[in-house]
Order: C-alpha cells, then sequence, then structure tokens
C-alpha cells in the first residue's frame, strides 16, 4: 500500500495518469454473427419481485438471476432453456411465427413476449445508428480484449443506449447492457430488440461458438458455467471498502452519444475519532471526456462528481459536508459548479453494501473461469437501486461483481458496477463502471483532491411551478439545500444575470441582485420591506437579509439557506411574483 505523506506544498493526485484506462481505435467492420450458434450465459434482471407483480410475472424467469443455453439458425428459430436461482427452469422456442414456452421441456404453449427471430446482425433496425467506441479489455482481470459497441434504444431524445461487447479476435459476444427494459410491461419485450436478452438488463457469455448444423432439433442441455455457483456456497461476507483508496475506471454513460469515460476515484472515510473537516470523508470522481468530441462552445473538458460525507453522530457538521458536488471543467478552469440542494448524492459509507435499506446479497459466485473471470474469484452481488417507471415502482437492481482479497470477502476489489434502468438526464447518467487499477493508501489522500469551488445557483424572479427547485409554487423561496449551523456562515456573491420585480417600471428595465436603485419602495407584504425593490434577499430560519451584490450570512444562524427576490410576496398590491422576469446566478461558498 502507498503511503501519501509528504512534504510538498503542490497538491499531487495520487493516481497518475498512465494509470487510466485506454480505448484503441476501431476501424473494422459490424460484427456478423455465424448462420448457426450455441452460447451459455449468465442473465441479471432489471428488479426482483414488485409490488404490482402479476402472476404471470412472478411465473416468468425475469426477475431472478439465470443461466442459460441458447440454441440459434438464422430466420428459423431460436431456442432457450433457462434456469433460476430458484431452480426452476423455463424452455422458450421463437420462430418466425411465435413463441412458445415450457417449464417441463414437453408441455408448450405460445405466449406473446414480443419477440422476433434474431438476424445475424445483433444491432437490428439500428445497425445504421451503431457506433464502435474502441477496444480495450472489460477490466483489471484482462480475460480478452472487446470491442465496445452501442446502439440507441426507442424515440426520446437523447436516447438510451444498448451496449454490446464483442470479442476483438472472434467477433462473437462478449457481454449484453440495454438501458432501457420492457416498456409496455416487465414481460413484454420490443420486436426490435433482442428476443431474449433484452428481458435482462445485463448479461454475460461464457461460451458462444459457431456450429456447422442446424441445432434447433437438439435438446437443450443444462447450462454449465465453470465455477459459477448460485448463492454463496462459500459464504462470503458482504464487502468494505478501505477507508483510503483510489482507483481508475471506465464509466460508461446510459446517455448514447456518449463514449466511455476514462475515470479515477479517490475515497476517504475518517474514523468518528479523527473527523474534523469535510475533506476526511469525500470521494472524488474525475471523469474526462477523451473519448468525447468536444467542441469551443462544449460545457467541459472533464467532469468531477465531487460527495462529501456526514459528519459523525454528536459532531457539529462542518462545513459542505453530507453534500454533492458536480463541477465542469474546460481545461484547468472550472466552468460551473452545481451543488448542495442541487446535486443531492452525498457520498456513501464504506460498508453501504451492508446498510438493511439496500438488500445487498451475494447471489451468485464465480470461480476461476476463463472467461469471465481468469485466476480469480468474484461475488456477484444484487444491491436495491431506486425504482423506476410503472413497470419498477418499488426498486430496479444494482449490479456489481467483487473479487474478494481475503478468505473471507470483506476485502475485495471491485471488477465491474451496473445500474439497472439508469435514467438519460438523472445525476450523472452514468449506467456503467468498469474498473482498472485500484491501490490502498496507508495514509489519507491530501484535502486539497477533495477542495469545494463556490457553487452556482440561478435564482428566477418568478419561480417557476412544479420544479425539483419549487415543487410548490406558492411558496417563492429557493432552498439552496445548504443547511446553516452556528459554526457556520455562507458567503453570497452575485455573478451574472438581470432580473425585474415590476416590467411596468422604467420601461421594463431590468436589473442586477441590487435591485432597482430608483425605488426603495418594498412595503410589508415584500420579502424585505424598506429595501430597493428588485433586490435579492436571504433567510435563514426566520431571520431575512439583504444580500444584494453580495454578503455572508449574520453569523450565529440555524437552519437551511433560501433566497428570494425582493417583491410582494403574496399579490398584495397588484401581480406580486407572477408577472416577474429574468434570473440571477450566484456563487455560494460555505466555511466557518
Amino acid at each position: 500500500m502507498k503511503d501519501l505523506s509528504s512534504s510538498s506544498s503542490a497538491c499531487v493526485d495520487p493516481i497518475s495518469d498512465s494509470q487510466y484506462p485506454v480505448l484503441e481505435s476501431f476501424t473494422g467492420d459490424q460484427p456478423t454473427l455465424p448462420q448457426y450458434w450455441e452460447c451459455t450465459c449468465l442473465l441479471h434482471p432489471f428488479s426482483p419481485i414488485q409490488s404490482n407483480s402479476t402472476v404471470a410475472d412472478k411465473a416468468s424467469p425475469f426477475f431472478e438471476i439465470c443461466i442459460a443455453t441458447v440454441y440459434y439458425a438464422e430466420g428459423i428459430g431460436l431456442n432457450a432453456l433457462l434456469i433460476g436461482s430458484s431452480g426452476r427452469r423455463w424452455w422458450y422456442k421463437v420462430t418466425p411465427s411465435q413463441t412458445t414456452v415450457s417449464t417441463d421441456g414437453i408441455n408448450f404453449v405460445p405466449v406473446d413476449m414480443g419477440w422476433s427471430v434474431p438476424t445475424t446482425n445483433w444491432f437490428g433496425n439500428a445497425s445504421g445508428n451503431a457506433n464502435c467506441a474502441g477496444t480495450s479489455y472489460l477490466n483489471w482481470m484482462e480475460a480478452q480484449k472487446v470491442n465496445w459497441w452501442k446502439i440507441p434504444v426507442g424515440s426520446s431524445n437523447p436516447a438510451p443506449a444498448t451496449w454490446m461487447w464483442f470479442d476483438s479476435g472472434s467477433n462473437l459476444p462478449v457481454r449484453l447492457m440495454f438501458g432501457q427494459g420492457p416498456v409496455a410491461s416487465p414481460i413484454l419485450g420490443d420486436v426490435d430488440q433482442l428476443a431474449l436478452f433484452q428481458m435482462f438488463s445485463f448479461s454475460y457469455f461464457s461460451s458462444f461458438q459457431g456450429l456447422s448444423s442446424n441445432p434447433l432439433s437438439s435438446p437443450l442441455i443444462d447450462p454449465v458455467i465453470d465455477g459459477f455457483s448460485f448463492g454463496n456456497p462459500n459464504n462470503y461476507e458482504l464487502f468494505e471498502w478501505n477507508t483510503n483508496f483510489g482507483m481508475t475506471v471506465f464509466m460508461t454513460p446510459v446517455n448514447e452519444q456518449f463514449n466511455p469515460l476514462p475515470t479515477r476515484v479517490l475515497y476517504n472515510w475518517a474514523a468518528d475519532n479523527q473527523y474534523k473537516v469535510s475533506s476526511d470523508r469525500s470521494q472524488s470522481t474525475l471523469m474526462k471526456n477523451t473519448y468525447n468530441t468536444v467542441g469551443p462552445n462544449d460545457p467541459f473538458t472533464s467532469q468531477v462528481a465531487l460527495l462529501t460525507g456526514p459528519a459523525p453522530v454528536n459532531v457539529t457538521p462542518p462545513p459542505n459536508s453530507r453534500a454533492g458536488f458536480l463541477i465542469n471543467y474546460n481545461g484547468d478552469e472550472i466552468t460551473e459548479c452545481i451543488g448542495f440542494g442541487n446535486f443531492p448524492f452525498p457520498q456513501e459509507a464504506p460498508n453501504w453494501v451492508q446498510i438493511p435499506a439496500v438488500g445487498g446479497s451475494v447471489q451468485a459466485t464465480i470461480l476461476n473461469n476463463p472467461v469471465l473471470c481468469p485466476n480469480n474469484p468474484v461475488t456477484v452481488l444484487g444491491v436495491l437501486f431506486p425504482p423506476s417507471g410503472n413497470n419498477y415502482p418499488d426498486s430496479t437492481y444494482l449490479w456489481t461483481w467483487y473479487s474478494p482479497l481475503n478468505a473471507s470477502g470483506s476485502s475485495s476489489r471491485p471488477v465491474t458496477f451496473m445500474q439497472s434502468q439508469s435514467g438519460v438526464g438523472l445525476g450523472t447518467s452514468l449506467a456503467l463502471a468498469d474498473y482498472f487499477d485500484y491501490e490502498e493508501f496507508t495514509t489519507p489522500i491530501p484535502p486539497c483532491n477533495f477542495a469545494v469551488p463556490p457553487a452556482d445557483f440561478v435564482v428566477a424572479a418568478k419561480p417557476a411551478p412544479n420544479t425539483p427547485d419549487n415543487p410548490n409554487p406558492s411558496y417563492p423561496w429557493l432552498d439552496t439545500g445548504i443547511r446553516i449551523n452556528a459554526s457556520t456562515v455562507a458567503t453570497i456573491s452575485y455573478v451574472s444575470g438581470l432580473w425585474t420585480a415590476n416590467p411596468n417600471d422604467d420601461n421594463g428595465q431590468l436589473y442586477n441582485a441590487y435591485g432597482n436603485p430608483t425605488y426603495i419602495n418594498a412595503k410589508p407584504g415584500y420579502t424585505m420591506p424598506n429595501q430597493n425593490e428588485g433586490a435579492l434577499i436571504g433567510k435563514v430560519g426566520e431571520t431575512v437579509f439583504l444580500i444584494g451584490m453580495g454578503a455572508t450570512t449574520p453569523a450565529g444562524l440555524v437552519g437551511k439557506l433560501e433566497l428570494c427576490i425582493n417583491d410582494d410576496l403574496t399579490g398584495e398590491y397588484g401581480a406580486g411574483l407572477a408577472d416577474n422576469i429574468g434570473s440571477v446566478t450566484v456563487q455560494i461558498t460555505v466555511g466557518f
């Protein structure tokens, strides 16, 4: 383990550029699969059984981890045998005219699955929009180099992506990730997507081979994946992260417009008796747009998700604790930082997977599989993540693979991390992490690597109804998400923007956060009487104070920091906030 203690005054990132994963350029053709093939695969579902699951849902294989044997003949059909973690079995036969299913392998009944027989080009109707981001190993185990292909799915803009990884030598499938699950119902597929596989969020192929003749008349044999077991036969413990580590990752967005992001993660988590400032519990995730086209008008060349953890119980929270910040960079320059209420994603504790609410469990293990995890053991964990739409109203699955570093598994190294049904535009829109370099440190990572810049906030003169910032438009104050205590203060500074609280004055003249300098006519019922109409006003608890072009919260206040234009709040003297125009942008720094 590396010792990071140093007398140097310069801030040094403990992860060097040479440790980031690299995508090699790809110039070949789209993969075409054999006319006949067979495969064995591991299938991860989008979610467990839900509260609205029907009898048919519960009878299907699509809510439990499965292994499968699949046979295929071009234009004729696809046969599959699935075995689930429950021990149940399902046989499917897909032909150009129908799909049938059996639970005993003998008696088959027709079923509407919304499937069609795939062609030998798995991109289907989206082949014209298929794109290969490049070639790389999947992760640090370096089992095989793969070509990273993606296609858009659905009609939304931007569209979610289905990612497919093909062996760079054989051009046969290695892995699939579906960015959008079934739409109509969790057991009804899309005729334009891959039959069977589309019903699962994440699939690995332990074997895939072309055949010389049609296999569909042969009986399906039980799927066998070398080293694979359902459940947790070795009684591995749920892992707990090291408290000081760094690693490099390929982060893959669900947004099909983006290619994988070379990424480094730094993680600090101080013990209760060592915690003093927010950087003592912080996670910095630096994502680089190395393989995405960045033009002069694009918002960033790299992005940092900086997450801070909560203070220990009975410790007064220091500035910036238990918060999230999304920081855009153009080169070395910060162009934007959203945080606090605008990015409410604090750091997770090292034992996050053990928290009862997330229902973390080892659902399978794989020992030294030459394709999936050569020379290493792997635990396959399912963790409950937020719900998604009508199909998954309770939860979705986060799937993560970890390789135990000790006999108990309590210390483990990450392999992959995949969020099912990750929404485009939610958080960082990232669905997948594949891990490469990993280092544990004997000393905490220097705090300069977790420095929090001023956070940007846009304050509208007329609060928009039903937005995350203001779900109740009758309440005019913008909640910044910043919580002030008796030991902390916030400094608010005007940056840009113009607005007016009264477009009927001065021919609709717009003003900065100082407000109308010739109209000090704020009456009782205004945000702050006896100050400029249109000035920026702050509030902590019940204390209202003038911000204007800049101010620091009065010392000793306790409560949430809110912002508002100085205007008639209830419409007592006219239109109130309803006729207001414009907005101002401010930056907020929290300190002692």
